[in-house]
């Protein structure tokens, strides 16, 4: 069986008075030289505005690659010789790169999945760190499109009796959320790097209480916007478009996606080629428009 490669779908918000919208942002970041784009360890290393081809059904759009910095990186492996050091140079890093599209007139954000790269939410904590220490500030957010039934059931959920999480401590922080912000205190003190927890109303087989509608909702989406850093996200409750109780909705099976064979990319020189990886992506965005 060939490797699965998949193309993710997010939606991108903003707030529209106090920020400007997402495209002048990438053309800002496209005017700095590329010395000049690094924030923190990730650089966005392509920013190509495409404009649409009627031809192919394709929208005006923005082709992204997005560099992250590791220090530490793979070896050199022969087939006869024993693992070696791969040689850089003084200012020279390894690199995962992560391709992307930015559609303006959708506002949405198509990502390859690629386990070691930058996900949706570091992506636009990235274009909100355009001018940091100024006083333009910006708040890109990247929400995970969910197949339009789960959306419903979530929205109109009651009676939460659990939500069920596993995840890294640092997206617990990353999400800027109340409940996940005391999950990652409560964890720091251990150095705990990853958390698995179940947040229920009852103790076993009682139901009397149900938690916060509101403050699950949000803790729930604020934690589905941390992308692949959240490998569990279940919530339990009173379903209304079907009257039942105790109804569990897996949040990580209903996202928006699309999964292709890996040999559909093109491989030089041991990488997969930014060309083929964002026609991949181009593809993908044919089918959501």
């Amino acid at each position: 069986m060939s490797k699965k490669v998949t193309v993710n779908l997010f939606d991108i918000t903003w707030h529209q008075t106090k920020c400007q919208r997402l495209s002048d942002t990438l053309d800002e970041f496209k005017r700095l030289p590329l010395d000049q784009r690094w924030r923190d360890d990730i650089r966005l290393d392509t920013i190509t505005k495409v404009p649409a081809d009627a031809l192919r059904k394709l929208p005006e759009r923005y082709h992204l690659n997005f560099t992250k910095r590791r220090d530490i990186g793979p070896g050199k492996l022969g087939t006869k010789a024993p693992i070696s050091d791969i040689h850089l140079q003084k200012d020279e890093d390894f690199g995962e790169e992560t391709a992307a599209i930015y559609v303006p007139s959708k506002k949405i954000l198509l990502v390859l999945h690629n386990q070691n790269g930058i996900g949706p939410s570091r992506m636009m904590a990235y274009c909100n760190a355009l001018d940091p220490g100024t006083n333009r500030y910006f708040d890109y957010v990247a929400g995970p499109r969910l197949e339009s039934n789960i959306q419903t059931r979530l929205q109109g959920m009651r009676n939460f009796l659990s939500v069920e999480i596993t995840t890294t401590v640092d997206a617990l922080q990353a999400s800027a959320d109340g409940v996940a912000m005391t999950l990652a205190q409560a964890s720091s003190a251990a150095s705990a790097k990853k958390i698995t927890v179940a947040l229920s109303a009852n103790e076993t087989r009682k139901r009397t209480n149900f938690l916060s509608a509101a403050k699950a909702i949000q803790f729930v989406k604020s934690m589905s916007r941390q992308g692949d850093d959240v490998t569990l996200l279940k919530v339990k409750g009173e379903d209304p478009t079907t009257g039942l109780k105790d109804q569990v909705i897996d949040l990580l099976k209903h996202k928006v996606k699309q999964s292709f064979s890996a040999n559909e990319l093109d491989v030089q020189n041991h990488r997969y080629t930014e060309k083929s990886r964002l026609w991949l992506l181009d593809r993908a965005l044919r089918t959501w428009i």
